[in-house]
């Protein structure tokens, strides 16, 4: 009979703090993400998550891999956008840019492999849960009519706390409406309307039309009297809320116009939507130029390439050549070519289609809650996209991870986990 000492344990075994060590660096690294003032905890953060988890991959001579059901659209698309670089205006920004992709990669895996299990869902959600409050809370406190972009919260710019909005908004529906504890249910529909009223606070119009996307897809999904009659009525208050503003012109009463206009938070102007047709109407003709490898991965390389002449603007028109593309997949088309935009397009379907198939075989509130919120969120988030590409910096690696822990709700990649740690376990004890 063999001793103790003779076994070969696994060096997780060995090790047993290690794992409890990154979930906490890598929650901490989670939790700042919408915290601007915080960038610097970000930065050291992930440097020292990517140290640890490089030590674990020594310790445990393997790499802290999970498989998922994108790895191989994940893995074509990344190899693609490195096939792009050599081809790029800069190659040297581009590589750049290319890590952070790969950043992006470490942080999904990271997720998949270490918040296993349902306390750490639990945990996750939950931490998300308390970012949220805290951002759209002070989002709030910087409400201003005059000026819509002041809303920013903790975040660089209005366009990012719309599209951090619109990411996180079907979470919390999906626990409000959901079958979980009353309490819960009760804290979930606290959430999403202080995350609702800090949305219609930017007078983001892209945002008030992904959150109405989201509403009726959640109702799809949900199917219940409750998320129909929310659905309906955001419905109506959005489209009201336009009509006042765009007929308040009409009110013969003296100041009675600009009174209306000035108390809804609805913006009437048109300049940004004849902007951005603008810049649609550009990067389509510079993408039949580039259309296989692009001009280079990372958004500044619109800047260096149409950005260094001098431009023509035309009276009632902006200046298109330091705008960027706007949108999602004219940016993946321009600047990686159609393979890519087509490769990332293929990926977002498969996440909504994989996501919804999945929650039909959820039975705990909690896998249903994410699952529904995760696929909801997704299209929410690829509609705001169509109108500012923001799937950037801290909004891209939070949507890893929104997408990582959908992915470890799955009921087959749980019944696949177990299987997986049950002849792990059968293994060692013959051993």
């Amino acid at each position: 009979m063999p001793t103790t000492s003779s076994i070969a344990l696994p060096s997780s075994e060995r090790v047993p703090y290690f794992d409890t060590v990154i979930r906490v660096v890598l929650a901490i690294y989670i939790a700042v993400l919408p915290f601007k003032p915080l960038l610097v905890i970000e930065r050291n953060g992930f440097v020292l998550l990517l140290g640890l988890l490089l030590g674990w991959c020594v310790t445990n001579r393997r790499l802290f891999y999970s498989r998922t059901p994108y790895d191989m659209l994940l893995l074509a698309f990344v190899v693609w956008v490195g096939l792009t670089i050599p081809f790029s205006i800069a190659p040297s920004y581009s590589v750049k840019e290319y890590g952070k992709l790969l950043q992006h990669m470490v942080v999904f895996y990271a997720v998949i492999h270490f918040f296993k299990g349902l306390l750490c869902r639990q945990v996750l959600l939950g931490l998300i849960g308390i970012m949220t409050i805290l951002v759209a809370g002070y989002g709030l406190s910087q409400f201003n009519l005059r000026n819509p972009q002041a809303v920013v919260s903790f975040l660089p710019a209005e366009v990012w706390l719309t599209t951090f909005l619109v990411m996180v908004i079907p979470f919390g529906l999906a626990v409000a409406l959901g079958e979980g504890p009353l309490a819960i249910r009760t804290g979930g529909a606290l959430t999403v309307g202080l995350m609702t009223v800090c949305l219609i606070a930017t007078q983001s119009r892209a945002g008030l039309v992904a959150l109405v996307a989201e509403l009726w897809v959640m109702a799809w999904f949900i199917r219940s009297l409750s998320a129909k009659i929310v659905a309906a009525l955001a419905t109506i208050g959005v489209i009201a809320a336009v009509m006042v503003v765009f007929n308040a012109s009409t009110i013969p009463a003296t100041g009675l116009s600009a009174d209306i206009t000035n108390s809804i938070p609805v913006r009437k102007d048109f300049s940004s939507v004849i902007h951005r047709f603008d810049i649609w109407g550009f990067t389509l003709s510079e993408i039949a130029k580039h259309w296989l490898v692009g001009i280079g991965y990372g958004s500044h390389s619109y800047l260096l390439v149409y950005g260094q002449d001098q431009e023509v603007v035309v009276p009632g028109h902006a200046a298109i050549t330091h705008s960027g593309t706007h949108n999602i997949f004219l940016y993946l088309a321009l600047h990686v070519g159609l393979p890519g935009m087509l490769l990332f397009g293929w990926f977002f379907v498969r996440v909504v289609q994989r996501t919804s198939a999945e929650y039909l075989h959820a039975h705990d509130w909690l896998s249903k809650a994410i699952l529904v919120g995760s696929a909801v969120s997704v299209v929410g988030l690829i509609l705001r996209l169509q109108f500012d590409q923001m799937l950037v910096g801290s909004l891209a690696v939070l949507f890893w991870v929104l997408l990582a822990m959908a992915v470890l709700s799955y009921p087959s990649y749980n019944h696949v986990a177990e299987e997986t740690r049950v002849q792990r376990s059968g293994a060692l004890t013959e051993v």
